[in-house]
């Protein structure tokens, strides 16, 4: 549902703010006050959901010195290219002898698109197509808040005037600074998902459903989690719906003419990641990156240990409370491009599906895969650039992928 905008007052918007914290927003109120946002107000509900004024928040979701400065030098590089390439006549949009044409690409992100290490992360693959052109402000361990909050994207629009926005957020308000820990319950008696409106809405209308073994550990895991992943799961689509809207529709709340006409919108929501401390993974040469990740990028700290602390020490229970979150994530990303398809009348916010895609020991450290689960993720964005017409959904499986490339 998609309502007009109408300066709700502000005792009743806060009204829904509070419903949605306390997880008892209902899908119409929930749909109310996605229209109705504004900065202001998602700078008041993170400060509630994490117990913290605004200052201590943005504290806490800073990047560190050293990730800052290696995040900086791996752009600078990109976007050296990038100029390099763009100013040998790139945008003419001439096509290519395979009927592609150029495409200009701008990326914001986390460590999904840029792996503070010399690993080829997504971005890195989707560079080396002759056809795209990509300019980064991605920095590894970032926040969504930080990303909404600083628009270094939106400078790069307007000077760029990007075929394409590339976007992947949210996994750092949720795993860092062991914040994962105040989502969960460590007693397995939580109830909160029968009373999440929004998780049973996305849940009943999945873009894929779930198979049996995979039902019964999203309700094992569900068990766990607590009323606050949910605001949280809310507070996700309203940081997207007000960033997206922002460039789709100027801000306002009906469609209008966008100072970016015609540019796709692609999205991204992680894999089923896997909660492991292991530090030591062996001498292969080949793969030294993995055992460097492990030893010194924090390891262990993102899932596992903050599960621990919060008194979960079964590694099927981790594994299975990490797997209901990351499918509720996915799903909210994928109804937003729901919503702006209703609004526009077509496909314009795409999303890339990871879920299954890396498997059991495809994992450089916690959270992101090896270099070769990377490349698959990155060929499901080079084939939804490249074929935005044919992507029905508007989904885009990496698993699918995989099987249409097996020989």
């Amino acid at each position: 549902m998609i309502r007009k905008q109408f300066n709700m007052p502000s005792a009743v918007k806060n009204e829904l703010i509070q419903k949605l914290l306390a997880n008892r927003i209902s899908r119409d109120e929930l749909d109310v006050l996605r229209a109705e946002i504004d900065e202001i107000d998602l700078a008041n509900i993170i400060q509630q959901i994490y117990d913290l004024n605004i200052e201590q928040v943005r504290k806490l979701a800073a990047l560190a010195p050293v990730m800052s400065w290696v995040d900086k030098l791996k752009n600078s590089r990109r976007n050296h290219l990038f100029v390099k390439k763009v100013k040998a006549n790139f945008r003419k949009h001439i096509a290519k002898k395979n009927g592609l044409k150029n495409r200009v690409i701008v990326v914001e992100g986390d460590s999904w698109f840029n792996y503070p290490v010399l690993l080829s992360d997504v971005i890195d693959w989707i560079s080396m197509e002759e056809n795209m052109a990509v300019y980064s402000v991605a920095s590894g361990g970032d926040w969504l808040l930080n990303m909404i909050s600083a628009k270094k994207y939106v400078e790069h629009l307007s000077t760029l005037q990007p075929d394409v926005f590339i976007i992947s957020g949210g996994g750092n308000d949720l795993v860092g600074n062991n914040r994962i820990a105040a989502m969960v319950t460590h007693l397995a008696d939580s109830n909160e998902f029968e009373h999440s409106e929004f998780a049973q809405y996305l849940f009943k209308t999945a873009s894929r459903p779930l198979n049996g073994q995979q039902l019964a550990d999203f309700k094992d895991g569900a068990k766990f989690i607590s009323k606050d992943f949910y605001a949280l799961l809310g507070f996700f689509q309203l940081q997207y719906y007000f960033l997206i809207n922002g460039i789709l529709n100027s801000g306002k709340n009906e469609p209008a003419t966008s100072k970016f006409p015609g540019i796709q919108i692609i999205t991204q929501g992680y894999d089923y990641a896997i909660p492991n401390d292991q530090r030591w993974v062996g001498l292969n040469p080949f793969k030294w990156y993995r055992t460097f990740a492990r030893t010194f990028l924090g390891h262990g700290s993102w899932l596992k240990t903050p599960l621990q602390l919060r008194g979960i020490y079964d590694s099927g229970d981790q594994r299975k409370i990490v797997f209901a979150m990351i499918f509720l994530f996915n799903e909210m990303m994928i109804d937003i491009g729901r919503i702006f398809k209703e609004r526009l009348g077509e496909n314009r916010v795409f999303h890339i599906d990871s879920r299954d895609s890396v498997g059991e020991n495809g994992w450089t450290d916690e959270l992101h895969p090896l270099p070769a689960h990377f490349k698959e993720t990155s060929q499901a964005f080079i084939q939804c650039i490249n074929n935005p017409d044919k992507t029905g959904d508007a989904v885009i499986r990496v698993t699918d992928l995989n099987k249409e490339n097996k020989p």
